[in-house]
């Protein structure tokens, strides 16, 4: 919970077409974080979403309209993360509230601004919240009540190596030959382009191991191949 020795403050980031949010939850989110909750930025195209953004509008939000283009909502929301420092220089601690395997880039660029970052999530009924990277202490909000479990690695694993298998993936269907294979070095150059950090940090991080070639061979959506001594990785 906040106490008075914390002087620096929480922002909570919604892809409002992604997850919802009711008030009771936001105060069990605000029980997972020692900083008070201050600013809650919702992001949405919210001519099709009927009268949420009145009611997030009641709630304190501030409310950011984006295109209705697919996957517009992360594109803003990832582009105002990034600049969340600059935007609110007391911030210490960033909820980010989307399930979508993509935001995992967005907490990479807040980790890099030295904030605390926490991963809200929906399955099924239930809202999960752990702190990012690879903290097995998953808060769960369920229909009942709030409990806190340890999972076991090999399952906190999964979001994680999911993440960075779609980033790998969006890389080759822009960038890769006719889209399906890429060479392993390019694919990693193209990876710290868009996440300023190399891969191979990135799985460290995350406890995924260091070796690049190792994940993609372990993969069930990535093939490693060897074609005239040069590595390529290929959709499966």
């Amino acid at each position: 919970m906040p106490t008075s020795r914390n002087k620096g403050i929480a922002v909570l980031l919604l892809d409002a077409e992604n997850l919802q949010l009711t008030v009771e939850m936001e105060t069990f989110l605000q029980s997972r974080c020692s900083y008070q909750i201050t600013y809650k930025i919702a992001f949405a195209n919210w001519r099709t979403l009927g009268n949420a953004d009145q009611l997030l509008y009641e709630r304190g939000y501030d409310l950011i309209q984006v295109p209705g283009a697919k996957d517009a909502a992360d594109g803003k929301m990832i582009a105002f993360g990034c600049q969340l420092r600059e935007l609110y220089r007391k911030a210490k601690a960033v909820f980010v509230c989307s399930s979508d395997t993509v935001m995992v880039s967005l907490c990479n660029c807040l980790l890099q601004q030295e904030l605390e970052v926490y991963r809200v999530v929906r399955q099924d009924t239930q809202i999960k919240v752990s702190k990012y990277p690879g903290d097995n202490n998953v808060a769960v909000f369920g229909k009942k009540t709030a409990t806190t479990t340890t999972v076991a690695a090999t399952q906190t694993d999964e979001p994680n190596r999911a993440a960075i298998e779609q980033q790998l993936i969006d890389i080759i269907h822009d960038v890769g030959t006719d889209k399906q294979s890429i060479a392993l070095s390019i694919l990693g150059q193209e990876y710290l382009k868009r996440n300023n950090e190399p891969v191979t940090k990135a799985l460290t991080r995350l406890k995924l191991g260091g070796d690049f070639k190792k994940f993609i061979t372990n993969s069930k959506l990535l093939e490693l191949q060897k074609v005239n001594k040069v590595f390529k990785v290929t959709l499966i």
